[in-house]
């Protein structure tokens, strides 16, 4: 069934497989430097996700869609962030995009 077909469809013995991201780390550990809000978003994305996710990671292509962004603007709001307009993060698409945004 080639590589695909192994992988599909996920049941309770076989999850859907990690983004590339997750397999290879995708700076996992936020760099020096990184502020109280990515480090909130950083937790905010691996609730969303169930994995821990990079300052770097794509929302997008770690498996994001609009309604993972609307339980996002969600999450934030619970824990006191700035609101998130979905335009934002379709523009800033890594926390460390989104909180530069965030914070302009």
């Amino acid at each position: 069934m080639g590589e695909l077909g192994a992988a599909w469809p996920p049941c309770r013995n076989r999850p859907w497989p990690r983004p590339a991201g997750e397999r290879s780390g995708g700076g996992a550990v936020p760099a020096g430097g990184e502020d109280g809000l990515s480090g909130e978003l950083l937790s905010v994305w691996r609730q969303l996700f169930g994995f821990t996710v990079g300052v770097s990671d794509s929302f997008w292509e770690l498996g994001g869609n609009s309604l993972l962004a609307v339980r996002m603007a969600s999450l934030m709001r619970e824990r006191g962030l700035p609101s998130l307009h979905p335009r934002l993060l379709y523009l800033n698409p890594t926390v460390r995009q989104l909180a530069v945004a965030l914070r302009g």
